[in-house]
């Protein structure tokens, strides 16, 4: 029990100091951005935040009604339900893998930030389909007609350990993709109240 609340306290002090210095880097962002470029360059950058903000939220509600609600309120590995699993090998982030190279032109906390938020989630879903394929293997263990105790209880400590490790990363992940989407979802907001107020080169 004191695993759990250690984990609740420690997801929500997180995610609130992410989202509250997430706004002052999406701020010093929209500064840095300002003296930096042309108009061009300004729409190519709201083009690719927008971009990433509508593929990384795409990519997140779908874990996260799959398999994510699942993880956060499960006490036992056989708890999760794996009805769907995502795999990083897939192409759901096309968007990111095809402009990297754009994320040089922000400054540095932000792009770190960015970079940090998909290749933490990529390895996430990578090791929440390994944690199905374990689950998989364990079940096929205790349902042979000749169990061996031995492997048996080596499987279950495995699943165990891996579900806990699981827990704790999926409150890490989500709380870097959620501060990242307010960080996308603060520069595009910036973005657009300079438009209606003055013409802004980024």
């Amino acid at each position: 029990m004191e695993i759990i609340i250690a984990l609740v306290g420690g997801l929500v002090g997180g995610i609130a100091g992410a989202l509250v210095s997430c706004k002052v880097i999406s701020y010093a962002h929209y500064r840095y951005a300002l003296k930096h470029g042309t108009d061009q360059e300004s729409k190519k950058m709201v083009n690719l935040f927008q971009a990433l903000y509508a593929e990384l939220a795409a990519v997140w509600t779908g874990y996260q009604s799959l398999v994510g609600e699942d993880l956060e309120k499960a006490d036992e590995a056989d708890e999760v339900n794996f009805a769907g699993i995502f795999a990083a090998s897939e192409h759901y982030f096309s968007v990111y893998d095809n402009s990297a190279q754009l994320l040089g032109v922000l400054d540095p906390d932000s792009g770190k930030q960015v970079i940090e938020t998909y290749v933490h989630l990529k390895l996430f879903l990578d090791e929440v389909n390994n944690f199905a394929r374990l689950s998989g293997k364990q079940r096929e263990v205790r349902l042979q007609a000749n169990i061996n105790v031995y492997e048996a209880k080596e499987m279950r400590q495995q699943v165990e350990g891996y579900f806990d490790y699981l827990k704790k990363r999926q409150a890490q992940v989500k709380g870097l993709c959620l501060s990242t989407l307010e960080l996308l979802k603060e520069f595009l907001a910036l973005e657009k109240q300079s438009r209606t107020s003055v013409k802004v080169k980024i």
